[in-house]
């Protein structure tokens, strides 16, 4: 799971262009990035969500404030846990 993580790379079939990567996505994005993340930055988040501009895609994005590192997403922050039931809410298939 730790090599998965760590060489986990959605621009490498494009020649590390990651917005060709998204080029045909037709989801709407949620990307969420919290401050303490070392393993998936909000650096690298917004990284993603300018290709998804770039490409015109439906993208929101959420910098968390926290403490607690790459889990955070486990942890019962309150922001994160409304912008995600928000998210959720706003599904219709």
């Amino acid at each position: 799971m730790t090599k998965a993580l760590d060489y986990f790379d959605p621009a490498k079939d494009f020649g590390g262009d990651l917005q060709a990567a998204f080029a045909r996505s037709t989801a709407k994005f949620f990307i969420a990035a919290f401050t303490s993340d070392w393993r998936f930055s909000p650096a690298r988040s917004k990284e993603i969500v300018r290709a998804l501009l770039a490409n015109k895609r439906d993208v929101s994005y959420a910098e968390i404030e926290s403490v607690e590192g790459h889990d955070s997403f486990l942890m019962p922050i309150p922001q994160y846990h409304a912008l995600l039931r928000a998210t959720f809410e706003g599904i219709t298939v």
